[in-house]
């Protein structure tokens, strides 16, 4: 929760750890639960959760690293500075994988769900995707500062089509592959 990622950031702030704070926002959530349900919508969460683990397990370090859930579909992870580009780009390559089974055949061949906006107008959402802002903490003193920075690297990263990763206003190339190709005709999850 919120309390728990604010002591783990003050706590790096205060050690100098040379981590990175990176913030995870899940693109077209509401659109995907108001087209298909909040059951749905709520197994994306889990499985996001679910691969953040997976990813830090595999990549990352468990036992430096930190995972946090902010609320809804925003999550915090702090990795050292060195893994930082390695964790977030397969965090993207995985997510980018997965989440098209979350949609029926049609709307992953046609790319897209149409449903109404915030503003009650009808329009098309592409298929979900991630942005990740990541912030250097040698680069922000304080917790204020990181979150000033982090919002503006998911600005930037929200205007990217498709899942993208900013680190210290810097848009970072994307992993190699996705295999979104390949999971467009693949079959859903339960």
């Amino acid at each position: 929760g919120a309390d728990a990622i604010a002591d783990e950031i003050e706590r790096r702030l205060a050690a100098g750890s040379k981590t990175v704070v990176c913030y995870l926002d899940l693109d077209n959530l509401k659109a995907l639960n108001d087209y298909y349900g909040f059951a749905k919508a709520d197994a994306v969460i889990r499985q996001t959760g679910d691969l953040i683990r997976d990813v830090l397990a595999q990549v990352g370090r468990p036992d430096e690293d930190f995972i946090g859930h902010i609320a809804g579909d925003d999550f915090v992870l702090i990795v050292a500075a060195e893994r930082a580009d390695a964790v977030c780009r397969e965090i993207m390559r995985r997510f980018d994988r997965v989440i098209p089974l979350y949609y029926d055949r049609d709307d992953r061949t046609r790319g897209y769900i149409e449903t109404r906006d915030r503003w009650g107008e009808q329009r098309r959402f592409p298929i979900m995707s991630v942005s990740i802002a990541a912030v250097s903490l040698p680069r922000a003193r304080t917790g204020a500062e990181i979150a000033l920075l982090a919002a503006a690297g998911k600005s930037a990263a929200k205007a990217i089509p498709g899942s993208a990763y900013v680190r210290d206003d810097v848009v970072m190339p994307p992993p190699a592959s996705t295999g979104r190709e390949v999971a467009k005709n693949s079959t859903a999850p339960p």
